[in-house]
């Protein structure tokens, strides 16, 4: 079933969407990567075809990202980020925004 642009806009107005919001945000940002190759876009394929994620796969998934977030506290200059933010001066970005999910462990099922 394809859904139209209107339709998953509308979709994402949902009060429930937040899930959707998410996945959609970090989809985007994936396939803007070249590194996001066919593979990853297959295995993502794969995952969302049978519904589940394995429980071994979904803990080697959230240490390494954990991984990629602790990768962009090098991006910032200094020990202290608030102050980097704080202090005047040209603003810089990271390469890639920082994306923090929440693990299934924290709901209860």
């Amino acid at each position: 079933m394809a859904l139209s642009t209107q339709e998953m806009l509308l979709a994402l107005r949902a009060p429930n969407a937040h899930w959707l919001a998410a996945l959609v945000s970090a989809l985007d940002e994936a396939l803007k990567d070249p590194e996001f190759g066919p593979e990853h876009r297959a295995m993502l394929q794969q995952l969302l075809t049978a519904g589940i994620v394995p429980g071994s796969v979904a803990r080697a998934s959230e240490l390494r990202f954990a991984r990629f977030e602790d990768s962009f506290a090098n991006l910032v200059p200094g020990d202290d980020v608030a102050g980097a933010e704080t202090a005047p001066g040209p603003a810089t970005a990271p390469a890639r925004p920082k994306l923090t999910l929440v693990g299934s462990k924290h709901f209860a099922a």
